[in-house]
């Protein structure tokens, strides 16, 4: 029985459209309620006819579920029918937030949020001065975003809420913090809010 429920509950896990663990959790929760309550029925059953046979009583244990009143819908299973299903469903999954159009595409350049420390001053800016491109739309519950650098295209680990993200207006402008060396009309430069990684030689008259 334990093994039964195992599969039902991997299926249901690959075949599902997710929208929220407690989606899942809906369905699973009357494998749970069957499970416990059937498996007590079939282990006296069982016991009163001296053989672990349980596939004989199997109709049995289906008719019992069958007939039993589940806690997340209010219903016994054989009292749903197209009449109320409607109600049913919307009774039991009313607490789940459905995802709605995603803000940004692939494509985007956006900066991140900074993690304010508690002690940090307000005036200080919210936002990375560092680039990003969006590589990827997660449909998550909620949407999630994957980023990399935009500057030297490396994926950045873990995905985004779309709180923690801003467009850009001008994708195309980064500031220079400090010149470090100069070569005939190149300079090589730090960009602001870039580690050192980031130093790069440019044209001269790619500065504004």
């Amino acid at each position: 029985m334990k093994q039964a429920l195992k599969e039902i509950r991997d299926q249901i896990a690959l075949y599902s459209v997710i929208l929220n663990l407690k989606t899942l959790n809906i369905a699973t929760d009357q494998l749970e309620e069957a499970d416990q309550k059937q498996i007590k029925f079939a282990s006296n059953n069982l016991a009163l006819i001296g053989t672990y046979k349980w596939v004989d009583i199997l109709p049995q244990i289906t008719k019992n579920y069958n007939g039993t009143i589940h806690c997340t819908t209010g219903y016994k299973p054989r009292d749903v029918n197209k009449s109320n299903e409607e109600a049913i469903l919307k009774s039991a999954y009313s607490h789940i937030k459905i995802m709605g159009k995603p803000k940004f595409k692939v494509g985007d350049i956006v900066r991140v949020s900074k993690s304010k420390h508690v002690f940090e001053k307000s005036y200080k800016p919210n936002w990375t001065t560092e680039l990003f491109k969006i590589v990827k739309v997660q449909i998550t519950n909620p949407i999630t975003y994957l980023l990399e650098d935009n500057m030297q295209e490396h994926p950045i680990r873990g995905g985004f809420y779309e709180e923690e993200l801003q467009k850009t207006s001008n994708p195309d402008i980064y500031l220079v913090e400090k010149v470090l060396k100069r070569k005939g009309k190149k300079v090589y430069v730090r960009w602001l809010g870039f580690d050192q990684s980031h130093d790069s030689w440019i044209d001269i008259t790619n500065i504004v």
